[in-house]
């Protein structure tokens, strides 16, 4: 059997055409062997968990000219680097991991703090006036106040002016809590014990804003109030928390009046790390009675 060109030119048998096929299909395949993605031939229908190898060790650029300068490149930054293409879209592995952080990110946002994460470190809840996920995310003002319930909870197992009063917020990553406060909290109070300073009682603020931290303060009237959340998760981490610190704060202040410390994760400030610091920073406010753009580092 044979088969004419579209243009009406020489025509090209069946056994001719299957040759040139596998031809083009075995250059493809040659074309594409150096590329770092596993098949699934041999994995029993289940499909590889693409996020266990971190985006710096994986490089998808077939045949790279300096393979050595790339991947220390894609050390220096959490940028997706070296995904490569198939035609003029993205590969399926790269979506696939783009998708996979999309949806931790999301995760991290929506969830709740595992209740067995703040039995662990001794912490009680008290929640904002946000009724739910959506208020808090659609209204922010309403993570920011208690309503009389909570406030009377907090002023009843709270001891009241301390000198430092610690707080823990989901923020918008209940995830960074869980993966971060085991480690950072005990490390903050032995700092700040170790200083010899009095600490008030740590709690838990379920959607909570940063600004609560400053409802609390005029409950309970510290000198310095110490408030770790969740900092707003993106495609590179999902883990990641701040701090935020004031000396004598109150409602409405200015946000120039907070000192900030973020980037709290495994990969950016490890956790036990920053506590020390952290209890570094409310030493200098204690001793020069400022916090934010006044405490000069």
């Amino acid at each position: 059997m044979s088969y004419n060109n579209i243009d009406g030119g020489e025509t090209v048998d069946k056994t001719n055409l299957e040759n040139i096929i596998r031809e083009v299909i075995r250059e493809m395949t040659d074309k594409n062997a150096n590329i770092e993605t596993k098949g699934c031939a041999d994995c029993d229908g289940m499909i590889e968990d693409i996020t266990t190898k971190k985006l710096s060790q994986v490089l998808n650029v077939p045949n790279p000219k300096n393979r050595e300068a790339y991947m220390e490149l894609k050390k220096a930054t959490p940028a997706r680097l070296g995904v490569w293409r198939a035609g003029p879209r993205l590969m399926t592995s790269t979506l696939l991991r783009f998708r996979a952080d999309h949806a931790a990110a999301m995760d991290a946002v929506f969830n709740e703090v595992d209740a067995a994460t703040l039995e662990r470190n001794n912490l009680f809840s008290v929640h904002t006036t946000s009724k739910d996920k959506v208020q808090f995310l659609s209204n922010p003002a309403t993570g920011k106040f208690f309503d009389e319930e909570n406030t009377k909870i907090i002023k009843e197992k709270c001891v009241h002016s301390p000198q430092v009063q610690i707080i823990v917020a989901d923020g918008l990553s209940s995830t960074s809590i869980e993966e971060n406060i085991d480690d950072i909290l005990p490390s903050l109070i032995q700092g700040l014990k170790g200083y010899g300073f009095s600490i008030g009682t740590p709690f838990f603020i379920k959607h909570g804003r940063v600004g609560s931290m400053d409802a609390v303060t005029e409950i309970l009237n510290p000198d310095v109030t110490v408030i770790l959340i969740g900092e707003r998760p993106g495609l590179v981490t999902f883990e990641s928390m701040s701090c935020y610190m004031t000396y004598k704060g109150f409602v409405g202040m200015p946000e120039s009046m907070r000192t900030v410390v973020s980037n709290i994760y495994k990969n950016g400030t490890p956790p036990a790390e920053a506590g020390a610091h952290i209890a570094d920073i409310v030493k200098l406010m204690i001793e020069r009675k400022v916090s934010g753009l006044d405490l000069k580092l």
